[in-house]
């Protein structure tokens, strides 16, 4: 790829090109003996004249490229280098390299296929969802919006206005006039309520009436869309959109092309959003109403994404002017770092090529990247000695410790593998970008993998064989850069602590006037081996048979810790716990990540529920229908803690489970069993209570289905399906290694435990759970306060559409034990609007519920601090005043330690953090796809086939899942097998297939059919 950005005299273009043809970057699926094109050793000598060499003496005219290129054609097919066309694969794979590649904005082939992730907030299709439809971060655009869409095989952004979601397809009308289709989507910048209703109705009435993907897929090949006579006035108005961004920047262009000059620190990573950047670099006269316009925005997000390595969207969202459209600017340091390495993997091609063509001129010393080459390539032959390399993104696994050479890294070293991390584990580098070809060229020069694609996981690959990351590293560890954090190769996130944490901390605020309710039986319903418990329930009678107060009773950190503090900025940074397996990372860590540790386990200790320990209550009185009565919120102190098992509690109060088939569990590794650790606590069971405390457990079930109930009929989400159960355990590092030992030794690879996890454990826990959530909400939005509230962003006007879908389409196969599919889900999605924070209240359809917050775990989430810390400075003035708060009449901002303004601006990077968090926190799938590679290609003990429901049909290929825990995979042409024709199976049918490979760096699985099986009711009758 490099090959357009130099200029080179004849005679090395033609070596070049050969040598290009012959290299395996990007397009090419097939090369025969890379290692005899180029590398350290074995760059191609043309000193000595072959038969076939037609390279002309001095004196002779030089032959044209044309005709060298057949010369070599006619030579050398027997290689048998195969081009791809663009499309294929690409609408499951990511492309590696889009510079190279042909482009035409009026494909229709590229305008079908996925598009690209937004950021490193964005979720797809291929993530487990889970309930992931009660969390921050599920987008949902809507029809009428803006969007820029980045296809995978693409350079050129495509404008479009978004049409909605049908026939398991995003539909859009571009500006290039076209109506175009995608699988996923992901929009780097979007206007909302771009088009009005009116602009789009004649569009929408000319899309045909199909129900299926393939039938969609049909009518736009035969041209039976939307024309552009019927968008005309639509066209026009995006065609005018981009023409005042351009205009804005050409008044501008000094400025933004300076982009990176101007915000970039010398060395430090920022954060921006776009309404700062676009502050910084344009003129305050192009404001209308106090805010640029999103011709405006646009030109400063146009500007940025020319810049190849200085800006990366951190969280694309629905509409440019939200405050978390986050950038990450990246530091002058590493700019010219990474053009460092580039110039020496310029430098090193040059001077290769000079000496093929004169090998007196041939350098005796090594250049310091030739010492890398060198160093490198000896440390992974000696690695190679115990752990070979696979394609698959891991090194072969190893049952015992192994060792690597210790080795003395140069800055100039340090400095190439930065790059080669950068391009491999953080994907920093665009396809369209020239980086990626500078490191295949290293991987090229390293002389070490033959006969594969030198691409991302590639350079993965020789990462773990150099010890630079784990041979078993989870990818989408890396994926996700949280500000001001380090990702540790031994597992978490390393931050700075403040230094003196004490100022931090203040005595309790709410001392005076601090509840006692040492009386009362509080069930801890948590697992033997939690930690920070953090949540507990009680029941208290009143002096009617049928209405009691549901007492639940939070941690209350937020007495003793002050807000805006150090402490308060460090928990900020990551917001909350993440459950990676062998990777848990909690807020309140230490310097190295990981669990608390330190004066942070301490403070844990501190605040975890117990006897005379203190909380912050939400209570709600209820009825036996479920109907809340009466709410309050009171600072306590417990003094009759009783801690239980959920499995216990679920059995004791009777839960149904709907019933699913679930795959059955399977293991690879060693397992190093080790004698649980016993519980800090007492478990009694659940049976062994007294008969009061046995009742009000029963009680509190029963009134918790109850209010359960009355969500449902509002149009809560009534199940949610089991997601895979991951469990990593890590041998034992031994004891007796020498320290003077110049190896470093890895431990042997982890044993891995995948199984589904069970029905929800203990329902009174979530049901009592969501209630307090909602008591916050609303005793907080009776006084005017600001939190952050948990709401979606269309129900309140779609509502009765969305409960009409839910209840007659989704829900009832929910009850039979179907799982909605991903298209069902994306319905439901457009039409409640995705979930978001925000300082003032609003509907939440997927809980049922009118208003809701977090504010149950403080210990383990920064929202829910936020949440407390509003309430504690509330109830201090109603103390103190003797008076209920009321924001419309008392001046909030004094009273309240975040005002809304303030609030506003923390939920906006807490909405980003928190959406990173649950990314990671996902990426259970790579343990999975480790386990899976290790059982198919090591162990033997993966199953023999699957059965494959297709979910895309492309040209080249089909896209679907495996009954295996719902992976995707992929199957091209060839792997059909002659079994079926592509163009014979519809969406929805069923192939028996077996695996072909499996790549844990990209995520992809590729499968071949074994038996094609037709729609799932003829499968089930076979």
């Amino acid at each position: 790829s490099f090959a357009t950005v130099l200029v080179y005299p004849t005679t090395f273009s033609t070596l070049y090109t050969d040598a290009l043809f012959k290299s395996h970057y990007s397009t090419v699926t097939k090369v025969t003996d890379i290692s005899k094109t180029f590398g350290p050793s074995h760059f191609p000598d043309h000193s000595q004249p072959g038969k076939h060499d037609q390279r002309p003496d001095k004196k002779s005219k030089p032959l044209s490229i044309r005709v060298r290129l057949a010369s070599w054609n006619s030579t050398h097919e027997h290689q048998n280098v195969i081009l791809n066309p663009i499309h294929d694969k690409l609408a499951y794979t990511k492309s590696p390299n889009a510079l190279v590649r042909s482009q035409s904005t009026g494909s229709a082939e590229l305008e079908s296929f996925k598009a690209s992730r937004a950021g490193m907030t964005a979720v797809v299709a291929d993530d487990w969802v889970g309930t992931s439809l009660l969390e921050v971060g599920v987008d949902s655009r809507q029809p009428g919006d803006l969007v820029e869409i980045r296809y995978q095989a693409s350079r050129a952004p495509v404008m479009g206005v978004y049409l909605g979601f049908a026939g398991g397809r995003h539909h859009f009308f571009s500006a290039s006039g076209r109506w175009t289709m995608t699988v996923g989507f992901g929009s780097f910048f979007s206007v909302s309520n771009f088009a009005t209703p009116g602009e789009l109705e004649p569009i929408l009435a000319a899309i045909p009436d199909c129900k299926t993907p393939d039938e969609f897929d049909i009518a736009r090949q035969d041209d039976k869309g939307p024309s552009r006579a019927v968008a005309s006035s639509l066209i026009d108005k995006m065609n005018k959109f981009m023409m005042d961004a351009q205009r804005v920047y050409q008044g501008s262009m000094d400025e933004l092309d300076r982009a990176r000059e101007i915000l970039a620190d010398e060395k430090e990573v920022k954060y921006l959003s776009l309404f700062e950047i676009a502050d910084i670099l344009l003129p305050a006269s192009l404001k209308e109403n106090g805010e640029f316009p999103p011709y405006a925005l646009y030109a400063v997000h146009t500007s940025l994404s020319r810049n190849e390595v200085a800006f990366k969207p951190l969280s694309p969202t629905s509409d440019c002017h939200r405050r978390e459209h986050i950038f990450e600017v990246f530091p002058v340091s590493f700019h010219q770092s990474v053009n460092r390495v580039a110039t020496m993997v310029r430098d090193y091609t040059t001077e290769k090529a000079r000496a093929t063509l004169d090998p007196s001129k041939r350098r005796v010393e090594p250049t310091p990247f030739e010492s890398f080459i060198n160093k490198a390539r000896s440390l992974v032959l000696a690695s190679r000695e115990t752990r070979d390399w696979t394609p698959h993104g891991i090194l072969a696994p190893s049952s015992v410790p192994t060792a690597l050479h210790k080795v003395e890294w140069s800055d100039v070293d340090l400095e190439i593998i930065g790059f080669l991390r950068s391009w491999a584990s953080y994907d920093l580098f665009e396809p369209s970008s020239r980086f990626p070809g500078y490191g295949a060229t290293i991987l090229r020069a390293l002389d070490l993998y033959p006969d594969v694609s030198l691409d991302q996981s590639r350079a993965w690959t020789f990462l773990q064989e150099i010890g630079s990351i784990r041979p078993w590293e989870i990818p989408s560890r890396y994926s996700v850069r949280f500000p001001k954090t380090t990702i540790m190769r031994s597992g978490g996130l390393a931050r700075n602590i403040p230094p003196m944490l004490e100022e931090s901390r203040r005595e309790d605020l709410a001392a005076a006037y601090r509840t006692d309710m040492k009386s009362a039986t509080v069930f801890c319903i948590d697992s033997p081996g939690t930690t920070m418990v953090d949540d507990g329930i009680s029941l208290e009678r009143t002096s009617k048979d049928d209405e009691f107060w549901i007492h639940v009773h939070a941690a209350d950190p937020a007495s003793g810790i002050t807000p805006k503090s150090q402490l308060s900025q460090y928990m900020e940074l990551l917001p909350e716990n993440i459950y990676l397996r062998g990777h848990f990372q909690a807020m309140l860590s230490g310097t190295l990540g990981g669990a608390p540790k330190g004066e942070f386990a301490e403070l844990v200790r501190e605040h975890s529920l117990a006897n005379d320990v203190r909380a912050l209550t939400f209570s709600a009185k209820v009825d036996s229908s479920g109907s809340i009565l009466d709410y309050k919120i009171a600072p306590t102190r417990l003094g009759n803690v009783v801690y239980l098992d959920p499995a216990d509690v679920s059995v004791f109060c009777g839960d149904e489970v709907v019933n699913t088939i679930t795959p059955s569990q399977f293991s690879v590794g060693l397992e190093n069993i080790r004698p649980p650790s016993p519980p800090d606590r007492t478990i009694p069971s659940p049976e062994s209570l007294d008969a009061s405390a046995q009742d009000d457990l029963l009680t509190l079930s029963r009134l918790g289905k109850a209010i359960h109930q009355r969500r449902l009929a509002k149009g809560a989400w009534p199940y949610f399906f089991p997601s895979p159960a991951i469990r990593v355990t890590y041998p034992e590092t031994p004891s007796d290694l020498d320290p003077t030992d110049p190896k470093e030794y890895t431990p042997a690879d982890p044993f891995i435990e995948v199984k589904l996890r069970e029905g929800p454990m203990a329902s009174v826990v979530g049901n009592t759970m969501v209630l307090a959530g909602e008591v916050a909400a609303r005793w907080c939005a009776d006084r005017g306060i600001p939190i952050p509230y948990r709401q979606d962003g269309k129900s309140a006007q779609n509502y009765e559409m969305a409960l009409k879908y839910a209840t007659d389409e989704l829900y009832p196969q929910i009850q039979k034990g179907i799982e909605p599919s991903m298209e069902q889900r994306a319905e439901l999605s457009v039409l409640t609007g995705g979930v978001e924070i925000a300082a003032t209240p609003g509907p939440y359809f997927i809980m049922g519920l009118d208003m809701y917050t977090k504010a149950t775990s403080p210990l383990r989430r920064y929202s829910d601090l936020l949440t407390h810390w509003q309430i504690h400075a509330a109830l201090a003035y109603e103390h103190e005043n003797q008076l209920k708060l009321d924001g419309s009449q008392h001046d909030l901002d004094r009273i309240l330690p975040f005002s809304k303004d303030e609030m506003t601006n923390t939920i906006a990077l807490l909405h980003m953090r928190e959406k990173m968090s649950r990314r990671v926190s996902r990426a259970d799938r790579d343990w999975l796809l480790i386990a899976l590679v290790r059982a198919w290609r090591f162990e033997k003990t993966a199953p023999s086939s699957f059965r494959f429901t297709v979910s895309s049909r492309w040209k080249t290929g089909l896209v679907g899942n495996l009954d295996f825990y719902g992976l995707s995979a992929f199957c091209d042409a060839i792997g059909l097998q002659n079994k079926v024709l592509i163009k014979d199976v519809k969406v929805g049918d069923q192939l028996e297939v077996a695996l072909t490979d499996i790549n844990v760096h990209s995520g992809e699985i590729t499968v071949k059919a074994l038996n094609y099986l037709g729609p799932p009711r003829a499968a089930s009758e076979e």
